[in-house]
């Protein structure tokens, strides 16, 4: 049994986890967030990516980032100047080597 999506005008349709679709007059297939993102690039920029273009986009997760807890504060790494850290204190950013951090927060007696 196929099943039927529509997005932005196009029909997907399912069969056995593999998703296609008539984008620009060719026959696209690939997941469902690959078929998305080509259909509605097709429908922004008339211009024909294949999914499989979209699926080789690599995102950084989240969890890279490191971070400490200094007396209730959270110290957060920078992930684009290594070796910096940074936190935030009243609204405004404080950004250099830990241990400094960690001196400031010491000095002026900064805890939550």
């Amino acid at each position: 049994m196929k099943k039927r999506y529509s997005h932005r005008g196009h029909y997907i349709e399912c069969a056995n986890d593999s998703y296609t679709s008539l984008v620009g007059g060719r026959t696209v297939s690939g997941s469902m967030l690959g078929v998305r993102q080509c259909i509605d690039w097709w429908c922004d920029t008339h211009i024909f990516r294949s999914p499989a273009e979209f699926e080789r986009q690599s995102f950084k997760s989240t969890q890279s980032r490191t971070s400490e807890n200094y007396k209730g504060i959270q110290i957060m790494s920078d992930e684009k100047q290594p070796g910096l850290w940074y936190i935030f204190v009243r609204g405004q950013l404080l950004k250099g080597p830990l241990p400094k951090i960690k001196q400031y927060i010491d000095h002026h007696s900064l805890s939550r």
